[in-house]
């Protein structure tokens, strides 16, 4: 059940039939905001709220989008109803829009906040440079009303002034959609009681904008831009008159602590910069604080302006400000003046002045400031005290100011999420899908790629305020040929198909049927946009409304005296001249028509524009065009080329800032904010971060834990399938052909294989080429929904570790099934995250399970009951199929006491109850080295008490050394971590002379503050948490002891170097690790691309002393490491010793890693440690064994029978014999065939390349062009064809001329020794008719049965399915003249039979069957005769 909390009857639910129909947004509305909050309070209710409501919205938006198109194609013809009524047409016409613009209604989406920035620059535009730009922070936890709105809820009260930090972080969690709802009041409040109240903190605020943005961490802000009435304005009034203005409302000071104690407390707790700066600060390692903190101090407020100096005197004036700025730093600052600083610097006033103007690129605003103040962010004293947390006021010089925020802060999007769908998009436009399903893609690809949190879900999926603007935005279309909205197909089912009367009336049509009357007879259409409102309903009974003419209906004036914001399609003067003209004149010239817009003497618009007059309506007299267009402009484009041109600076210097910001810049390492430096902070204007506001990548991203393995190249997937070993392709065939059964719905029972070998026996290989092939067929399986995401993956690749998880590009099963850390038994539901696992394994069908032998009977259990949870059904393993994968007598699962297939009668035994198992004998590792393979899989089962074979004792002796002779750069593996550490610790110091000791940094919380303070020392850690104190060198060999990514390959066990130790600049605190690591593709998303390293921080675990958090790097040294450590990894060389072997396996595991036996070199080498668990090598003889024999069973059969015996027959329908001639080699039972008929062989010409040659076979073909004589149309096509390969030691003749056979592909051959046989291979094109092709097989089986020889045999493809109920010809034809067709079973991928063999003598036929091939539809089928005649 889906909520079972929230819904324990399942009745209520969104999709239930009502009276009065309900929308998801109502629904999910009403049921976050009761008072029962139980939907509020679960996270994974309120994401699943939102995904419901957007895909409702995008649906919708979708039919719209479709709906619109230019009234005019390409070609100019007039689209008609019957154009929009066919499909087809419909795609076509629909092909080249933006598939991104249907998700323009979803808030917060990139097309969402595409259109907002256009929205806000033509606000911009028509209001001129807004006055100040304004930043206001969320801060819950100072704000006292928050937390007692949800303890209410509750039905709790609190002491808000008692609670500690963790407190209050466990009640803002509890309920995200009160915390955002009580977050939207208050913006709220803050404009209608503030901001646009008589009070005028910011003076008469006549027009504003605002957006909602949300942190990383989730907790919400407001950047927003206000219009002034009466502001100066910068370079038209003088720089006295703008400063004034801007003191009156902003400050940069702090309070005197006496006189304003509160102000003063707010203002240090909320705006004072930090002095150790956040991560935020800083966009790369060589800039400094991009925030310009701390800040020049200056007597008054000034407006800098930038000089034309050269870089020569930039960089004397950087180095003259830069003692002053590092002196600022410092706290002995705070009690200087200004006059005092310059002193210690040795500048005067005017010099200070003169140089700080040549450091800013643009003009810029200096707030006047005394040292002390340097890192107060300026405010409003009045705004600081009502609004209680950080707030950032700035005076907009300029356009290019106006511009820098627009870009920077208003209309930021979900970062790299509008490049992701672009690239859907291309994806899209490459496969040509259709438009629907173009959108369809990209709304699939953006639910999963968003990263939201959960206050920015409730906002979302409730509908609360994300922007906010004083005046409506009315969009005008000026094309010629503008983008229309059909009408709906219920109406234009009612017209003839030549119709052209299919579009809804434009906002251009109604301003052109715009009443009679004086007020509207002189608009143009911008003022009509602007100033006037198309009403409907109920509301054109109103006051002051007139119809429309020719009944479009009905418009009234805008009520109050704001004029609406237009927009419109801008394009350039130069560029597209009668395009901008044409904008111009359908905007700002009255007119009824659009010839009004031209005159025969005056054809264009431009020239129209130039030299054209016209008489206004109400006038007597003539005014030029242009004179009426400018005034009327004016209105609303009053500083239009300035915006433009700021834009395009903006876009020049993005990312340039000003000098003074870089005049101290820090490593950007020094700069995270790090728990031990809070204690040292003056309190910022920071908010402590909740858990719950943490991104929902957190959740979302964690549910979507399945690492897809990257594509292999399909040439070299096609070299690992002809690799496969015979035990291997059995394998690969026997999964392959369940997946097709799955596919055409045949419901094979599941399987359960276990692939039992030695290191080195091909399982990964196997592993990858089941994977590739299952997933590829799979895919295709039918469901019950026609939307099912097929991107979810039907097989699961999985292991215990992390490394061996990596080493497959799987997942590990703790990841994968959210299994808790502690496997004791009950077994623990996933609650409501069930149906998000659920839709991600919804696909799934076979789960691989790799190095199993590491795998628990709790484990094992676990995954057992969790996928039955997930698939809903009681059958084992949630009715998955299952490949474990693996080698039982290499090491056990750690601290269990038994391995999984040794039976143990107190527990439930799902391996023996269910598993098979398939045992891989060939090496592959050590292929080069076949002595040292031989032995490896001998001592692999050696007993305790059984001795080595002398050949197997000399040939380690071989490897046997001294310490002192072992090369010192090799791996070296012992038994114990007691022996691991000692070699480390004395390899250290013998390689490396300075060496770095690395504390670990242990936290306990404060619980006066809920703040971490760092301890002056660590404390005891146990031996598996992170280590007390590490010590390393630059240069050493060290090992990944945590799983850090995954996906990435930075994964407990994985080895590198030690090559950079990074250091934080003001205390030296070791902050990163820079590695090089061993493989070349661990860590390869993660390096950075100056030196190739990986850099690792510290990671954060708890310890088991409570309330300590302990902060260290997960490495140690790895000169040597365990046994356990190793097990599944492959090196060229390594040192073994065997003293301290404690463990049955230990020695094979060890001494198996290495590829070749000059690799290996021996220590403490006792005999006696080489041996296997007994118990093993029962429950493994015991084991019932898979029976594949089916899967090659011509091998089979072959095995049994000499072949001086038997004459074996094999057709084989190739699709294409040069593409698939090296599958034909590498075919295992290809091979055995006497001889080979091939359809389909797609050859041309008389030439046969050396390639296409079989060795000991020859080969005869005839292509398709000789085939037909009186269809010259199939004779011309490509494809087709039949050839026959004959081993060379038969005697064998080709019956080249058939009488009367014109128009048949197929090839005759006569057989005289071994065996006496006439042999034809026949191909039937699939839309080949049966007439002409039975007219043609009658003749050529007349010519055979005319030859004195027996027995006749007729292979090929037919395209005619033997197994179908519909008549069958062909088969028909060969049953009423004696011959027996001996195929049974189904030949293609869809389950039918369309390869057959007929044999006139069906008695000499001793096996017949279909064997298993995966580069082709067909599967080859053979018939094995005998060769007495008798």
């Amino acid at each position: 059940m889906a909520f079972p909390v929230q819904f324990p009857t399942g009745q209520n639910t969104l999709d239930e039939r009502r009276l009065i129909k309900v929308s998801p947004s109502g629904y999910f509305k009403s049921r976050l905001f009761c008072i029962d909050d139980r939907f509020a309070r679960d996270t994974n209710y309120l994401f699943f709220a939102q995904f419901v409501t957007e895909i409702h919205l995008a649906t919708s938006s979708m039919t719209i989008q479709l709906r619109k198109a230019k009234p005019l194609t390409r070609d100019g013809r007039k689209i008609t109803s019957g154009m929009l009524q066919d499909k087809h047409e419909v795609e076509k016409l629909v092909r080249n829009k933006d598939a991104v613009r249907f998700m323009q209604p979803l808030r917060g989406t990139p097309a969402y906040w595409e259109k907002t920035t256009r929205d806000l620059f033509a606000m911009i535009r028509q209001l001129g440079t807004p006055t100040f730009f304004c930043t206001f922070s969320a801060a819950e936890m100072r704000w006292p009303e928050v937390i007692e709105a949800i303890t209410r809820q509750q039905g709790e009260q609190v002491n808000f002034e008692g609670l500690d930090w963790s407190a209050k972080c466990d009640i803002l969690r509890s309920n995200p959609v009160t915390t955002m709802r009580m977050f939207d009041k208050r913006v709220e409040a803050l404009f209608r009681d503030l901001l646009l109240s008589p009070a005028e903190p910011l003076g008469k605020v006549i027009d504003y904008f605002y957006r909602v943005e949300f942190q990383h961490r989730g907790s919400p802000h407001i950047h927003c831009l206000l219009w002034v009435e009466g502001a100066p304005v910068f370079e038209e009034d003088d720089d006295q008159t703008v400063v004034d203005f801007i003191n009156k409302y902003i400050t940069a000071q702090l309070p005197d602590p006496h006189k304003q104690p509160e102000l003063y407390k707010k203002v240090t707790e909320v705006q004072k910069h930090s002095k150790n700066h956040t991560k935020t600060c800083f966009r790369s390692l060589s800039s400094g604080c991009r925030f310009g903190f701390p800040k020049p101090p200056c007597n008054e407020t000034m407006i800098t302006r930038p000089s034309e100096d050269d870089e020569l005197e930039v960089e004397t004036a950087k180095n003259k400000l830069r003692p002053l700025n590092q002196l600022l730093n410092e706290p002995e600052t705070a009690s200087m003046s200004l006059e005092q600083l310059l002193a210690r610097c040795k500048l005067t006033h005017a010099e200070y002045e003169r140089y700080l103007n040549k450091m800013n690129t643009r003009s810029t605003i200096i707030l006047k400031r005394d040292p002390k103040d340097s890192w107060i962010n300026g405010y409003n004293p009045h705004l600081l005290e009502a609004w209680n947390s950080n707030i950032d006021i700035s005076f907009v010089l300029d356009a290019f100011g106006a511009a820098n925020y627009l870009m920077k802060y208003i209309s930021k999007k979900e970062g790299g999420l509008s490049e992701y769908l672009k690239t859907v998009i291309e994806n899209s436009h490459k496969d040509s899908v259709n438009e629907c399903d173009e959108m369809r893609a990209v709304m699939q690809a953006y639910s999963k790629k968003r990263e939201i949190s959960a206050q920015e879900c409730v906002a979302r999926a409730c509908g609360l305020h994300m922007k906010q603007c004083s005046r409506a935005v009315i969009f005008i279309p000026t094309d010629d040929n503008p983008v229309k909205m059909s009408r709906p197909l219920s109406v234009l089912d009612n017209t003839t198909p030549e119709s052209s009367n299919v579009w809804m009336t434009s906002l251009n049509d109604k301003y052109k049927a715009r009443p009679e009357t004086p007020e509207y007879e002189e608009m143009c259409m911008a003022d009509f946009a602007a100033t006037c409102r198309i009403v409907y309903g109920q509301q054109t009974k109103g006051k002051d409304v007139l119809p429309l003419l020719n009944e479009m209906g009905f418009v009234q004036r805008r009520k109050n005296n704001k004029p609406a914001i237009i927009r419109f399609h801008r394009c350039s003067q130069e560029k597209h001249p009668e395009q901008y003209f044409g904008r111009l004149l359908k905007l700002y010239l009255p007119h009824r028509s659009d010839h009004e817009l031209k005159t025969p003497s005056l054809p264009t618009y431009q020239a129209f524009y130039g030299a054209g007059c016209v008489q206004l309506p109400g006038t007597d007299r003539l005014e030029y065009v242009q004179h009426t267009v400018k005034r009327n402009r004016e209105k609303y484009e009053k500083n239009s080329e300035e915006i433009e041109s700021a834009v395009e600076e903006y876009e020049q210097n993005r990312g340039v800032t000003d000098e003074w910001c870089n005049l101290a810049p820090e490593s950007d390492l020094v700069r995270l904010p790090l728990v031990e430096q809070e204690r040292e902070r003056d309190n910022e204007n920071e908010q402590e971060d909740v858990p719950d506001y943490s991104r929902q990548a957190d959740a979302s991203t964690e549910v979507r834990a399945i690492r897809e393995p990257p594509a292999i190249d399909p040439t070299l997937l096609r070299q690992m399938f002809q690799n496969l070993n015979k035990k291997q392709a059995c394998i690969f065939y026997a999964v392959r052909d369940w997946c097709i059964k799955k596919v055409c719905a045949l419901n094979p029972e599941q399987f359960f294989f276990y692939i039992n070998g030695g290191a080195g026996t091909g399982k990964s290989h196997l592993i990858k080429c089941i994977y590739s092939e299952a997933s590829k067929i799979l895919s295709k399986v039918p469901r019950y929904a026609d939307d099912v995401d097929i991107s979810k993956p039907t097989v699961l690749l999985t292991a215990f570790t992390g490394t061996a998880a990596f080493n497959i590009s799987g997942t590990t099963l703790h990841s994968l099934l959210k299994l808790p850390r502690s496997l004791k038994p009950p077994i623990q539901g996933l609650g409501n995250q069930l149906d998000e696992v659920r839709s991600e394994l919804l696909n799934a069908e076979i789960i691989v399970i790799d190095e199993v032998s590491m795998v628990s009977r709790h484990l094992f259990a676990y995954v057992d009951a969790r996928l039955k949870q997930i698939k809903g059904t009681r059958r084992p393993f949630g009715g998955m199929s299952v490949i474990a994968v693996g080698d039982f007598y290499q090491l056990p699962p750690v601290r269990q006491s038994k391995p999984l297939c040794v039976h143990d009668p107190s527990e439930i035994d799902l391996w023996r109850e269910h598993f098979q198992m398939i045992t891989l004998t060939e090496i592959m590792r050590q292929k080069d080295d076949v002595v040292f393979a031989e032995m490896l899989n001998r001592i692999r089962v050696k007993g305790k008490l059984d001795v080595l074979c002398e050949a197997d004792r000399n040939l380690l002796s071989q490897a046997i050394t001294e310490p002192a002779r072992c090369p010192t750069d090799a791996l070296h593996i012992f038994a114990t971590n007691k022996e691991v550490d000692a070699h480390n610790s004395a390899t250290l110091g013998l390689l490396h002379t300075h060496i770095i000791d690395i504390h670990a940094d242990d936290y306990r919380k404060d619980p006066r503050t809920g703040r971490m303070a760092l301890q002056d020392r660590p404390f005891k850690g146990g031996k598996n948490e992170l280590p007390d104190t590490l010590k390393v060198a630059e240069g050493a060999r060290v090992m990944l002891t945590r799983n850090i990514d995954i996906q990435n390959g930075l994964v407990n066990g994985a080895f590198g170097k030690l090559l950079r130790v990074v250091y934080s600049e003001n205390d030296q605190h070791i902050i990163k690790l820079g590695l090089k690591m061993d493989n070349e593709t661990s860590g390869k998303n993660n390096r950075t691309p100056a030196d190739d390293m990986v850099y690792i921080e510290r990671a954060e675990e708890n310890l088991k002393q409570k309330g300590v958090v302990r902060r260290q790097f997960p490495v140690k040294l790895a000169f040597a490491c365990t046994i356990h450590k190793v097990q599944g990894m492959t090196t060229t060389s390594a040192v073994v010793s065997l003293k301290s072997i404690f463990e049955p396996g230990m020695a094979y595991v060890a001494v198996s890693r290495v590829t070749s036996l000059s690799g290996l070199y021996l220590l403490d080498m006792e005999e006696k440690k080489i041996f296997t668990n007994p118990e093993i090598t029962a429950a493994l003889e015991n084991m019932r064994q898979a029976n594949l024999d089916d899967m090659m069973p011509l091998l089979h059969v072959r095995q049994t029978l000499s072949r001086s015996e038997v004459f074996t027959i094999v057709h084989h329908n190739t699709e294409g014999l040069p593409a698939h001639i090296n599958d034909i080699k590498s075919h295992h039972e290809l091979c055995l065939a006497d001889v080979l008929c091939l359809t389909e062989t797609h050859l041309r010409g008389s030439f046969v390349a050396e390639s296409l040659h079989l060795e000991n076979y020859n080969l005869f073909k005839r292509n398709r062009h000789l085939s037909y004589t009186n269809f010259p149309q199939m004779a011309n096509r490509s494809g087709g064809g039949v050839a026959v390969y004959v081993k060379s030691d038969i005697q064998v003749h080709e019956k080249q001329y058939i009488h009367n056979v014109t128009d048949l592909e197929f090839l005759a051959l006569k057989v005289e020794a071994p065996v006496s046989a006439l042999i034809a291979v026949v191909y039937r094109p699939p839309d080949y008719t049966l007439r002409p092709f039975l007219k043609n097989l009658v003749s050529l089986l007349d010519s055979l049965e005319i030859m004195d020889c027996r027995p006749i045999i007729v292979c090929g493809d037919f395209n005619e399915n033997v197994l179908s109920s519909a008549n069958k010809p062909i088969l028909e034809l060969f049953e009423s003249r004696g011959y027996a067709q001996v195929i049974t079973a189904p030949t293609t991928e869809k389950n039918t039979l369309l390869d057959l063999i007929f044999i006139s003598q069906p008695e000499r036929c001793l096996h017949s069957g279909v064997m298993k091939t995966y580069h082709s539809y067909h599967d080859p089928v053979y018939c094995v005769l005998s060769c007495d005649d008798s």
